[in-house]
């Protein structure tokens, strides 16, 4: 594909090819061929033509000239996230592309999103692989197979890098399986001077290291029908989790991750478990003589159906906005989660559901995975049940002055008079968090009996509304001579005016003598006043 539309085939030898590709095809009649346009190194100029009828022109002439029966759309990427960085408009003209190219073809005429989407074409490919290779990026640096099948990255690794979670997000946003097609790649990815393992006790996990010192890292990619050549893959062990095989040579420190008939064999069982329309195949010309690899997948029967037809395989999210905080919005924030965390967009965060990794938030106010993060009393898997996402309260049920997980560790948790104010008020704890909804006399947040019921506690569960009045008392702060002393006769505030007892503390009564305390000789006596049955009262 070229800047003005055209479309082309790169000299004799590709014609050559296609011609004979053409020639076996039409033997088979159920067999369908389609031509690719743009890829990763030929879609910079979608931007400017998606809106142009001309490639949509160039596109049914080629299909015409050729006897295609379609064409794939290989737009890498819309948006951001190619090898050249797209437009904020690639999003709208990308489904303006397909719904025209669709009315050219079919004469329909239907809306958009990769929800509408799925009306304009007969199937979607996947390309579900690729999630680790030796690129030119700051992502080039971390060793892995092409197409991990499962979740099995280590900790504070994004649970998203696998088969598994790339096509739940395709079905769960189709509400189908069936139009996808699943990518397996016939081929894998080598890096050299990779260095120490990041987990010890998972050999696959690894980190290269830079030939620059930067971002260029040393390796590249090898078809399935070199690998045996060119790598002794008898010392390959295969990752129980991932599903996939890889091999460490430490004495050159080269590491590749590849697929084999095993790893291909647990992906057809994925296939048909989950109802998807079929594999897509990257790329058939890298088997061996013998199709080894291809022969895996057309011994089995892909229209096998474990499933019915409209039966959803997945949990899917019932929000489509994000309500977790990532790296993106800061490392201070990334995984902080509860109600004791700072509100995303007014909301209280939560985990992301479709990321295995971190779709659980654990009893300390983080987003993770395993016992720790998924299976304590306190813990939220939003992963196994993504309705959670939907318990109330999803917002603040009061207006909280409170101290959130990020405030620093002088504040974080602090309530109450004696804690620092905000904006000059006394902060309260969170009536909505179960873990943290009283505040001690000693100005915690918490939920023991210790926060909760001793004298001096509040319980902001019970009185939602509470504000913590002006302190109208000595404290030891202002000055410890004068605590406990109260009445006319005892030395004024800093305020000017006359001290007070604390109505929610020990000695909530000022005597006729003028000190703090309870009992009937503070509280009973002529001239005494009890301030937790009058906490309005002033002395004239």
């Amino acid at each position: 594909m070229e800047s003005d539309g055209s479309l082309h085939l790169e000299g004799e030898p590709a014609q050559r090819r296609l011609d004979e590709v053409m020639t076996i095809a039409r033997r088979h009649v159920n067999l369908k061929v389609l031509f690719a346009i743009g890829g990763w190194e030929n879609s910079q100029h979608f931007s400017s033509l998606t809106s142009d009828h001309l490639l949509i022109n160039n596109i049914i002439e080629t299909i015409q000239k050729y006897e295609f029966d379609g064409v794939d759309i290989d737009w890498e990427y819309p948006v951001t996230g190619g090898s050249v960085e797209g437009i904020p408009a690639d999003r709208r003209n990308y489904v303006h592309l397909m719904r025209e190219l669709r009315n050219r073809l079919r004469g329909q005429e239907e809306r958009f999103d990769l929800v509408q989407l799925i009306k304009y074409v007969d199937f979607i490919n996947v390309m579900s692989y690729d999630y680790f290779g030796a690129w030119q990026s700051k992502w080039g640096a971390y060793t892995g197979p092409p197409a991990p099948l499962y979740y099995a990255t280590p900790r504070r690794f994004s649970g998203r890098m696998n088969v598994d979670a790339t096509m739940k997000y395709y079905s769960c946003q189709i509400k189908s399986t069936s139009k996808l097609n699943m990518g397996v790649p016939f081929y894998g990815r080598y890096w050299y001077n990779v260095g120490d393992a990041v987990d010890a006790s998972d050999e696959m996990w690894r980190t290269a290291v830079p030939s620059d010192g930067y971002t260029k890292f040393e390796g590249g990619d090898v078809q399935w029908r070199d690998i045996q050549i060119r790598f002794n893959t008898t010392q390959a062990k295969f990752h129980s989790r991932a599903k996939t095989p890889f091999l460490w040579i430490s004495e050159n420190k080269t590491f590749l991750g590849f697929e084999n008939p095993e790893s291909l064999s647990y992906k057809i069982d994925y296939v048909i478990d989950h109802n998807f329309g079929g594999v897509v195949i990257w790329a058939i010309d890298f088997d061996d003589d013998s199709l080894m690899m291809l022969k895996v997948l057309t011994e089995r029967d892909l229209c096998t159906r474990s499933r019915q037809e409209n039966e959803m395989p997945y949990k899917c999210s019932p929000i489509n906005e994000q309500r977790w905080w990532t790296y993106e919005d800061g490392e201070q924030l990334a995984g902080m989660c509860g109600k004791s965390a700072p509100l995303y967009n007014g909301y209280y965060p939560v985990c992301d559901p479709d990321d295995p990794g971190h779709s659980c938030c654990g009893k300390f106010g983080y987003c993770g995975s395993g016992a720790e993060y998924c299976n304590c009393p306190e813990c939220l898997d939003y992963g196994a049940d993504p309705m959670l996402l939907l318990k109330e309260p999803i917002k603040p049920s009061h207006s909280n002055i409170t101290y959130t997980s990020d405030a620093d560790e002088s504040r974080r948790g602090r309530c109450g008079r004696q804690a620092p104010p905000i904006n000059g008020i006394p902060p309260i704890c969170n009536p909505d968090d179960p873990k943290a909804h009283c505040c001690s006399n000693g100005g915690y947040c918490g939920n023991s009996k210790e926060h909760c019921e001793c004298v001096g506690c509040v319980d902001f569960s019970k009185t939602g509304n509470f504000q913590y009045k002006p302190i109208e008392w000595w404290t030891y702060d202002q000055s410890q001579e004068n605590v406990g002393k109260c009445g006319p006769d005892a030395k004024r505030l800093p305020s000017g005016k006359i001290a007070k007892c604390n109505p929610n503390g020990e000695a909530y009564c000022c005597s006729k003598a003028g000190y703090c305390g309870k009992g009937s000789v503070y509280c009973d006596c002529l001239g005494c006043v009890n301030f937790k049955k009058n906490p309005n009262y002033e002395f004239s």
